[in-house]
């Protein structure tokens, strides 16, 4: 444990060198994108969940912001671009600590879209059409559950969630 700190870390035991290597929760950053009454789902080619539908989602890079994330992932696995401050904040999702996702909505200006790499088909679907049994993430089905509740609300509150696992190794989902 380092001096002054209150947690298990990994530190180099090289005492010139000191160095600590801290273990946080990865950033996910993704965007449910509209056009028209629709949604933009991308089905994914990559694991997990290879084959199963989302919105277009990843980790967030070095030297960008979450809006910048969003955009850059959207261009990635679908094609469609829009300008990031654009997109307004829908959800935050707490992964017991392993991951934070940052979930924005935008209306984008053109259905035009080509799947990435990392996605195998990529469409617009009314949102009654939305294959709810077979989407990739428990995270997925909340951010789009509360895209389709939000859509005629100009400025949403932010959706929180925050999935635990307790002592019994059961997972939990607490609002807020």
């Amino acid at each position: 444990m380092p001096d002054g700190d209150e947690r298990e870390r990994s530190v180099c035991t090289n005492v010139d060198c000191g160095h600590v290597t801290y273990q946080n929760p990865k950033i996910v950053v993704g965007a449910i994108c509209t056009h028209k009454e629709k949604v933009l789902l991308c089905q994914r080619n990559i694991e997990p969940c290879k084959g199963k539908w989302g919105y277009p989602q990843g980790f967030l890079e070095l030297k960008e912001t979450t809006r910048q994330g969003a955009a850059r992932e959207c261009f990635e696995e679908a094609g469609v671009t829009f300008d990031p401050s654009k997109a307004e904040l829908l959800a935050l999702y707490n992964l017991a600590g392993m991951q934070i996702q940052t979930i924005y909505r935008v209306e984008l200006e053109s259905d035009t879209f080509k799947a990435g790499h990392e996605s195998s088909d990529v469409k617009f679907v009314h949102w009654e059409d939305i294959p709810w049994g077979d989407l990739a993430f428990t995270t997925v089905e909340w951010g789009l559950a509360y895209a389709k509740e939000m859509r005629e609300n100009v400025k949403p509150p932010v959706q929180e969630r925050t999935k635990l696992i307790t002592e019994d190794g059961k997972w939990e989902v607490e609002e807020g």
